[in-house]
């Protein structure tokens, strides 16, 4: 059996332009890497092509909608790895240059099962950040995404009194503005009586990942958010 020449990486919006057949004002492109002739990624973002569905489709040797369906899951993929990436980051940027047993303390405190694994902590989360930063800057089919505590925005996270989140809301950059958007979120904590918890993060699922740790990672998310911002 013949081993495909390219892999698909995902559906882009932002290329328009069929990179083999040369047609233009397309909704969408498949983007694809080459192949080496073991079947493995033989390239860099810069040897990615940008195919219409039905060039890639005849490039695979696949039917169209085999084409679009293993485009769709590798930007389901893709999404997934992003987001796994940005909770990484909010959670463990704060604590990159923490003592040691403050980093051991919060990712065994996340990472129960792998006691006596003979892990080292500090390596796991100097390896964590580095592949969720690499995750963010692959231009490979979108433009790099935030990956840095200077991205993180404040959120807003309304506990119930049984301690699950009833809210999660982005809140504005200017402190003024954050406190006039106060008002209306201590309302909805006093209506549920409820706990308010501001945090910093990357984007609202992350948020909630940072509200829900312990609280020696949010003692330093907070310290990190108001060392760049007061």
């Amino acid at each position: 059996m013949s081993i495909s020449k390219w892999k698909i990486k995902g559906i882009v919006d932002d290329f328009t332009e069929c990179g083999c057949c040369g047609r233009r004002g397309l909704k969408r492109t498949v983007a694809m890497m080459p192949l080496d002739a073991d079947g493995n990624e033989d390239g860099t973002a810069e040897d990615v092509v940008y195919y219409g569905t039905s060039c890639a489709a005849q490039a695979l040797g696949w039917s169209h909608s085999r084409v679009t369906d293993a485009a769709r899951a590798a930007r389901a993929q893709r999404k997934e790895s992003d987001s796994f990436a940005r909770r990484m980051i909010s959670i463990y940027a704060p604590l990159e240059f923490a003592p040691a047993r403050d980093k051991i303390r919060v990712f065994y405190g996340r990472n129960q099962g792998l006691r006596g694994k003979g892990l080292k902590a500090t390596e796991e989360v100097a390896q964590l950040l580095s592949r969720a930063r690499a995750t963010l800057a692959d231009t490979m089919v979108s433009p790099a995404r935030p990956s840095r505590i200077e991205d993180f925005r404040p959120f807003a996270v309304i506990f119930t009194r049984d301690e699950r989140i009833h809210l999660v809301q982005p809140l504005p950059l200017g402190r003024a503005e954050r406190e006039k958007a106060s008002g209306p979120l201590l309302r909805c904590v006093e209506q549920i009586r409820g706990k308010l918890t501001i945090v910093a993060a990357l984007d609202a699922e992350s948020a909630r990942d940072v509200a829900y740790a312990d609280d020696l990672t949010r003692e330093y998310n907070t310290q990190a958010w108001h060392a760049l911002h007061g």
